[in-house]
């Protein structure tokens, strides 16, 4: 990727704060600054605009448990369903990339891991997720990410424990 040098007025406290984040991360001060900005425009700046907003993980569990699976089921699977508008919105496509890009931005963004293997099956990838809100939250995430990813055109085999998902794509051809 081509890049170009420009110059910005920082604040020396803020510019202070960021060598330290920098130096505690062991990476470059320019990583870092690069690293900020992709993520605000890959999801700070239009995440809002299509309607996610932040939200403390314990009141999250708590709404999540006070609903029955079947519930949250049927609110998972609409979500899906109703989201093609806010992957074009955020990716300029609906796809299998974009859908595991926007898995990979809300999984980060909400504090949970999410790590990619090798399935060693050709053709399919791994997604293991870990999240600590609760059965119910593994129910709708579940369901949601297997509607995502069935809306454009793959598989999944998908396994879960109450704070975990070990999602399988599998390759359509397959």
């Amino acid at each position: 990727m081509e890049s170009t040098s420009v110059t910005f007025r920082v604040l020396n406290k803020k510019l202070e704060s960021l060598r330290t984040l920098a130096e505690d991360s062991k990476m470059s001060l320019n990583t870092l600054v690069n690293n900020i900005i992709d993520s605000y425009l890959e999801w700070e700046f239009l995440a809002p605009k299509v309607g996610f907003v932040p939200m403390q993980k314990s009141v999250l569990k708590d709404l999540f448990d006070r609903v029955s699976e079947e519930e949250i089921k049927e609110i998972a699977t609409r979500a899906a369903d109703n989201f093609e508008n806010e992957l074009i919105m955020l990716y300029g496509k609906v796809d299998l990339e974009s859908v595991i890009s926007f898995t990979k931005n809300r999984v980060k963004k909400s504090g949970f891991t999410l790590r990619e293997f090798d399935s060693g099956e050709k053709g399919a990838r791994k997604l293991v997720m870990h999240h600590d809100v609760g059965h119910n939250w593994s129910v709708f995430s579940m369901t949601y990410i297997e509607r995502l990813i069935n809306n454009v055109g793959y598989k999944t085999k998908i396994q879960a424990t109450d704070n975990t998902l070990t999602i399988e794509i599998l390759d359509p051809a397959s």
